[in-house]
């Protein structure tokens, strides 16, 4: 489309340049007629005879850029002077150029079916009028090498275009083809890194590419996230259970030892057989992954019926539990490792009553449970080492040669699911109660059911 504009615009202007040389040619002429009227006085008959020769030889003088014919008319119409007899006569011409008022100009006329450029001019001190009469086709002929050289220039356009068209599809297709696989990938089960392809070009389908890497990326880590929490979890059951041949079997059998010791009036061996009933029922029959907090607690206060009979009153319990957080949800066995520990750690060189609180909160925008105990504590550096080990994600610490660290597992456990369920920003820290005893936070989000 440019080519042809330019082609047009170069042919418009090609013409004009062509009518504008020849009006400056008639005016020469009509400018030398002037001189030589005005030396010879008014003998035009005698001045424009054409055996005189005196316009032959101004005639001849003129090299028109176009191939055209010359004529010399006087006021009358009568023409003095032609270069081709055969327009001689010509009356569509001669009673257009008598007709028109201005004293110059240019029009256009058609001529035994010819188109004819017409350029003429009066002159006002002889009266006279120059007329060069030209075949528009002609004039054109001179412009024949500006069109073959634009035919080329169109061709080779066509072709660059093409070929541009093409490049241009297969950049676009590429990345979108790719794009394309990494789906079809995805559909069937495999995740691939494809960050490290060579890039060319950074543009829209580009970073739409990257962006899709990245949802991929975080998709597979959700999915290694549950699977590690899964995992965890099996083994936090498999820990709780694996005292058991036959967690039906010893749950019938402790529901059948509370009924023996209720018809024995034997209340201490009721309670504790039937908390334990109900602990294995809550670690065997219930599958779902998370639990409600009022659920998890009954756990534990099964548990401490366990333990504080066995204790005998040497150690006490205490729960501040906010109704509100009781409806919201968690993982399961969260709780219990850490009160475990409190009986297993906690009192081994303390000789005044024990005391355990459990305390929970509904702050802001999370859930937080406090296990705290009046025991012995921990060494400030012990503290700090365990909770960089909690931060770490790591459910296995072997730096901790502490007793009450190395065989707190189950509490590591803990962290861990919590931070693969819910993130870093929630799990487990350990800090000193002062005068004397430890504290274990627990934060859970807001979740609820």
């Amino acid at each position: 489309m440019l080519e042809l504009l330019i082609y047009q615009f170069w042919t418009i202007k090609y013409y004009d340049n062509a009518v504008d040389a020849q009006t400056r040619m008639i005016q020469q002429l009509d400018h030398s007629m002037t001189v030589i009227y005005e030396k010879w006085g008014s003998d035009t008959e005698k001045l424009f005879s054409v055996q005189d020769g005196l316009v032959q030889d101004l005639a001849g003088g003129l090299h028109f850029n176009v191939p055209s014919d010359l004529l010399i008319m006087n006021a009358n119409g009568q023409i003095l002077y032609t270069s081709n007899d055969r327009i001689n006569g010509s009356s569509s011409i001669e009673s257009e150029v008598n007709a028109r008022a201005p004293e110059s100009g240019n029009f256009t006329i058609k001529e035994n079916k010819r188109k004819m450029l017409v350029i003429y001019q009066k002159n006002p001190v002889t009266g006279l009028r120059s007329i060069s009469i030209t075949e528009v086709a002609a004039i054109y002929e001179n412009n024949a090498y500006l069109k073959k050289w634009m035919t080329y220039l169109i061709l080779l356009s066509t072709v660059f275009s093409v070929f541009s068209i093409v490049l241009i599809s297969l950049h676009v297709a590429a990345p979108i083809r790719s794009l394309r696989k990494q789906i079809n990938a995805i559909d069937d089960g495999e995740f691939k890194n494809t960050s490290d392809q060579v890039v060319i070009i950074k543009d829209e389908i580009w970073e739409i590419g990257i962006s899709f890497q990245k949802i991929m990326l975080k998709l597979q880590e959700q999915i290694n996230l549950q699977f590690q929490l899964k995992m965890a979890t099996n083994q936090s059951k498999f820990k709780a259970l694996q005292s058991q041949i036959n967690p039906h079997f010893l749950h019938n059998t402790l529901e059948t030892i509370n009924s023996l010791a209720i018809i024995h009036e034997v209340p201490l061996i009721a309670q504790i057989s039937r908390s334990l009933s109900k602990m294995f029922r809550y670690n065997t029959v219930q599958d779902a992954e998370d639990v409600l907090l009022k659920e998890e607690l009954d756990h534990v206060d099964h548990y401490l019926k366990v333990q504080l009979i066995r204790f005998d009153g040497w150690i006490e319990c205490e729960q501040r539990i906010d109704p509100q957080i009781l409806e919201h949800r968690t993982i399961k066995f969260i709780l219990q490792p850490i009160v475990e520990n409190c009986f297993t750690h906690a009192f081994n060189h303390v000789t005044d009553k024990g005391m355990i609180r459990i305390e929970g909160t509904l702050e802001q925008d999370h859930i937080l449970i406090r296990v705290n105990d009046n025991g012995t504590g921990m060494p400030e550096d012990k503290i700090q080492s365990m909770n960089e080990a909690l931060r770490a994600y790591d459910s296995k610490p072997e730096h901790a040669d502490d007793a009450r660290v190395s065989d707190s597992i189950g509490v590591y456990n803990v962290n861990y699911r919590l931070k693969i369920a819910y993130g870093e920003a929630y799990g487990l820290q350990y800090e000193n109660i002062s005068p004397r005893g430890l504290s274990v936070r627990i934060k859970i989000p807001v979740n609820q059911s």
